[in-house]
């Protein structure tokens, strides 16, 4: 379709009778709001140069009219007016155009003047005013005394405007489909988004941004500052300098606010907005730290939560807060019970990767083969027995926050040649896969065993511990740090109490002693183990010395019967075990009542060879 915009009513007849006798039946406007309100249906405008930027925002095809300096010569040689001083008067637009042909073709000859130049009374000396045939509404031409002639473009300009105008209407269409489908996009979008043009102009805007701002029904071609006095866009348009994370209060409403400047040829010609409600954020926040704790990909204790006022946990605690600040691999070691995951969920909170996901596993609790497809995943038909649609790997699972690689030191060689492969190229392979998928996950390991010993031992490679211990964090036993048990003690007998419902309120300073005494080879999680025993046996309020030996019969060994006969810990930790293996069936529950988990049990058997 082909529409006619503000064109006056002779040439408005001239141009529909040419269009029409080529096929075509124009459409006539004459103001910008019937233009939009037709802008769903694809046309082609033709309308005065005078009133191109009028419409220029509304992003449709338009064929400017112009009149030539040889329009007004004609007119002055018909009416005999080369004596009368003759003024041309047109717009701003024109008048570029109409000075460049004066003076190349005519050396000045005529005097061209802007319609504000002539309003202000710059033409006073002129009896003769020539004026371009769309301008007679102008009220200052109404009232003047001069002689005003108005001048229509030459058929030549006419017809030329036509012919182009009919060219453009397949271009037109396929223009207007990939407008809709930008627009479908927009609005499918659950941000606010507004593109305005160099101007300041809304070029584009979807239904959430009139919502969110309580913008009317159509914006388009309205200056942003309409709405938005203040608006930071204008910044961005002069800045060319992209502004991410923003928060302002628009309408007693706070948002969230990213801009980008749209950029051509190194030259800022608009700028795009996009913006959500901070209670909208908050909400799918909550959503999808709901869904991460659902799936246990979520971190739960910060570096505060770690109890402890003795200096090496103190330093501890130090180190991991500067490593945090990076995101580089840390490798943790430390005993058994030593708080290895606490300290890694802790790194990852206070780390700019604390809103993705955390991601734990025990390289010690799987099979060779079952842990390959939980790492690097596999996909579908891979192996018998293979999920149908395949499955994700703990490192996509992980994607955009951190790794907890626990055990370290017991995974199986094959699978450490993977592992470094991924820290090297940053993209897994799923088992039974061709394509490479790139990650971004930060990686935290753990051991409590000698790395550089199985080293040597060839049971771990070299150049995965250089990878991996970039950064270190040795965490020091219960036995080294016994002035902290008093604080642990109150700490666990607290969750103990809330947890199982009891009023344990007094603790002797007796029972401390006792445990001081005790040198708790499974360190932390042997001696929660231990209390949260006693407080579910407990039938006072009180905890004495007594009650510690009573519930745990290995509480009654002291530290200087440990070190009696030159015997050391590691002896007396293989007695410990072996103790615990005859009194028990299951290795499981040896390992219970050892305060260790089993893997543990498993290689300190391996270890004294029982």
């Amino acid at each position: 379709m082909i529409a006619l915009y503000k064109l006056n009513k002779t040439l408005e007849a001239i141009v529909t009778r040419i269009l029409s006798e080529h096929g075509h039946q124009p459409s006539c406007f004459h103001s910008k709001k019937t233009v939009i309100d037709h802008m769903m249906n694809p046309f082609v405008l033709i309308t005065p140069l005078t009133y191109v930027n009028e419409v220029h925002s509304l992003s449709i095809p338009i064929v400017s009219l112009s009149i030539h300096l040889s329009d007004f010569e004609k007119t002055i040689e018909d009416h005999d007016l080369n004596d009368k001083n003759p003024l041309i008067m047109v717009s701003e637009e024109e008048k570029k155009w109409l000075d460049t042909e004066n003076h190349i073709l005519h050396q000045n000859r005529f005097e061209i003047c802007s319609r504000e130049q002539v309003h202000y009374g710059y033409a006073k000396k002129n009896t003769s005013i020539l004026v371009s045939s769309w301008e007679k509404n102008l009220s200052f031409l109404q009232q003047s005394k001069k002689h005003i002639f108005f001048v229509q473009p030459s058929m030549d300009t006419v017809i030329s405007a036509i012919r182009q105008a009919i060219q453009l209407i397949d271009v037109t269409k396929e223009m207007f489909k990939e407008k809709y489908q930008v627009q479908a996009i927009v609005d499918s979008a659950h941000d606010g988004l507004i593109a305005v043009d160099r101007q300041g102009k809304i070029t584009l805007t979807n239904n959430n941004a009139k919502v969110f701002l309580g913008l009317e029904a159509e914006v388009i071609g309205r200056n942003i500052t309409d709405y938005i006095p203040n608006s930071d866009m204008l910044r961005v348009l002069q800045t060319g300098k992209k502004e991410i994370g923003d928060v302002a209060k628009i309408q007693d409403r706070q948002f969230m606010i990213n801009r980008y400047p749209v950029i051509l040829n190194n030259t800022v010609v608009g700028a795009v907005s996009n913006f959500k409600e901070i209670t909208d954020l908050q909400r799918l926040e909550m959503k999808l730290r709901k869904k991460l704790h659902e799936n246990g990909l979520e971190a739960k204790y910060t570096l505060n939560d770690i109890v402890g006022e003795a200096k090496k946990i103190c330093e501890a605690k130090e180190q991991a807060k500067v490593f945090a600040k990076t995101d580089a691999t840390v490798l943790i070691t430390g005993e058994s019970g030593t708080g290895k995951e606490l300290f890694a969920q802790g790194i990852h909170l206070q780390s700019t990767r604390a809103i993705g996901p955390f991601v734990a596993v025990n390289c010690a609790a799987f099979p060779e083969s079952l842990l390959e497809s939980e790492l690097f995943g596999y996909e579908e038909g891979s192996f018998t027995g293979a999920r149908k649609g395949g499955k994700q790997g703990l490192f996509e699972l992980a994607h955009g926050g951190t790794l907890f690689l626990d055990e370290i030191g017991e995974m199986p060689l094959q699978i450490q040649a993977h592992l470094l492969r991924v820290l090297q190229e940053k993209s897994i392979r799923r088992i039974g896969g061709k394509r490479t998928i790139p990650v971004n996950v930060r990686i935290i390991a753990a051991t409590n065993t000698n790395i550089e010993s199985e080293i040597e031992n060839k049971r771990f490679r070299n150049d995965l511990y250089y990878r991996l211990n970039v950064l270190s964090l040795d965490l020091p036993p219960l036995r080294t740090r016994l002035a902290d048990i008093p604080l642990l003690t109150r700490h666990f007998i607290r969750q103990f109490n809330e947890q199982h419902r009891k009023q344990i309120e007094k603790i002797d300073e007796d029972f401390f002693s006792v445990l001081q005494e005790y040198h708790w080879p499974g360190n932390i999680r042997e001696l929660r183990n231990v209390l949260e025993r006693i407080v579910l046996l407990q039938q006072d309020s009180a905890i004495s010395a007594k009650d510690a030996s009573y519930y745990y019969p290995k509480l009654r060994i002291n530290r200087s019967d440990i070190t009696a006969g030159n015997a050391t810990i590691k002896e007396k930790e293989k007695d410990l075990i072996q103790i615990a293996i005859k009194q028990y069936e299951s290795k499981a529950e040896a390992a219970k009542s050892l305060g260790i988990d089993r893997s543990t049990l498993w290689r300190k058997i391996k270890e004294y060879k029982l």
